[in-house]
């Protein structure tokens, strides 16, 4: 995967052209064009147009800045998640061993990649958890309830419970 993924470069995109659409210079050039023209009504109705434009891009970036948020807490794990990852996850997957076809060598380096220290360099790291390690999980849980179903269709097949 790209150090950056697609959202966020099209966060990005939109930050900048959303930054730019209402530049100081902008609304000053616009302010001083009303004023040349001498009718109040009109500046009114244009102050009016700014204010609104300024409103909607203000919106937007605040927008924009939760959607930045939500994409960076995918990839931040606390101290204290570090911890009850190490302390319970191991125990989980080991319970699953014999469901998922897999063996204790596995269990052995996945131990190595959740010990505390290692999730605490991965973070600093910028390491994307949810990438790297949730969706790989998700599969194998999946494949361990598979692999029971078909064991169990197999048993009820053969007349063995």
């Amino acid at each position: 995967m790209d150090t950056v993924s697609e959202p966020i470069m099209a966060l990005t995109a939109r930050l900048k052209e959303v930054s730019l659409k209402n530049t100081a210079e902008s609304i000053y050039d616009k302010v001083n064009l009303v004023k040349q023209k001498g009718n109040d009504q009109e500046a009114i109705n244009v102050l009016e147009e700014i204010i609104n434009d300024l409103t909607t891009d203000k919106n937007e970036l605040i927008q924009i800045t939760k959607c930045y948020e939500e994409e960076f807490s995918e990839r931040d794990i606390s101290d204290s998640d570090i911890n009850y990852i190490t302390r319970e996850l191991l125990p989980i997957l080991t319970s699953f061993l014999p469901f998922s076809g897999g063996n204790s060598e596995f269990i052995s380096s996945i131990g190595k990649i959740f010990s505390a220290e290692t999730l605490k360099i991965l973070k600093l790291l910028g390491f994307n958890y949810k990438e790297a390690i949730g969706i790989p999980l998700t599969n194998l849980v999946s494949q361990a309830i598979q692999n029971q179903s078909n064991k169990f269709v197999l048993n009820k097949g053969s007349g063995k419970k």
